[in-house]
């Protein structure tokens, strides 16, 4: 099919790039391909129409390269997209910085009561010596020196307890109530010293805070003179605030649990309090070291 063009038609397709090319007579030879090329109108300074029709190329013919098509003239502008609302952030939850979980208790510790100079022990008096065990057998009672010293604080405001709760009275006496005494009792019971008569007990108490301690003595010279009296081969020392009073120091407990210390020639050991036991369970591993090894001092190992 021939394209009846004239000649300002085809200098326009000239100018686009578009060659045109003229049909041959045709031979009888197979056809490869037909293609279909649609041309787009174009906009001209004189609007006429421009058809555009399919156009067969003879195989013979180099391959002509690809028609492309015009752009549109203008384009149609996107729609700007919709504001969004910044978000806010999302605040971390708040952390604990206290160092202890929610279902651990904190551990208390009991500090001595100072003077003006911080001498530990300053104010600090001694209850007279008595006996722990006092069922226990009589045939050794005739002894005059060895067995035990144990020096503890009883609580300042001491709960009040019903018959049930009092220790029964073959358990161990001491200034302590309750479940710490029955702690005692058992930790002494499980060393066989429910059957040893010379085991002593003494409460420390300290000056109250708004004391004057102008005056105030020391807590070593009582403890001295309590030592002569009864010889006891050990001391057992409960607690922190009970230990820097006695021995005048102002160490940290695990430091005075691991040194040897001795009061007047005694050796004395340092271990927990009862009632800090009862509150914190995997120490009762250490005070029971603790007693083996004043046990050791007692029995001349």
């Amino acid at each position: 099919m021939a394209l009846n063009l004239d000649a300002r038609q085809r200098a326009m397709l000239e100018a686009m790039g578009i060659t045109v090319w003229l049909p041959e007579p045709m031979e009888p030879v197979a056809v490869s391909a037909v293609t279909a090329v649609a041309a787009a109108p174009l906009p001209v300074a004189e609007p006429l129409p421009v058809a555009a029709p399919a156009m067969r190329v003879a195989p013979p013919a180099p391959v002509s390269p690809p028609v492309a098509q015009a752009a549109a003239p203008t384009a149609e502008a996107a729609p700007a997209p919709a504001p969004t609302q910044p978000t806010r952030p999302v605040s971390p939850p708040p952390q604990n910085l206290s160092g202890h979980r929610a279902h651990e208790p904190r551990q208390f510790v009991q500090q001595p009561a100072a003077g003006p100079a911080g001498e530990p022990g300053l104010g600090w008096t001694i209850s007279p010596a008595q006996l722990v065990y006092p069922h226990a057998p009589q045939h050794v009672q005739s002894a005059e020196q060895g067995g035990w010293l144990i020096l503890l604080e009883p609580a300042a405001n001491p709960p009040l307890l019903s018959p049930a709760q009092r220790p029964a009275a073959d358990c161990a006496q001491t200034a302590l109530q309750g479940d710490a005494a029955r702690l005692l009792d058992n930790m002494l019971r499980a060393l066989g010293l429910q059957e040893k008569p010379r085991v002593f007990s003494a409460a420390l108490h300290r000056a109250p805070p708004d004391a004057d301690l102008s005056h105030a003595q020391a807590l070593q010279p009582a403890l001295e003179t309590l030592l002569r009296e009864l010889r006891p081969d050990c001391v057992l020392v409960l607690g922190l605030a009970s230990a820097r009073a006695v021995l005048g120091r102002h160490d940290a407990l695990g430091r005075l649990r691991a040194e040897p210390h001795h009061i007047a020639g005694v050796p004395t050991v340092v271990t927990y309090d009862p009632n800090y036991l009862l509150r914190a369970p995997q120490a009762k591993a250490g005070a029971w070291a603790d007693l083996v090894q004043a046990d050791a001092f007692t029995k001349g190992l």
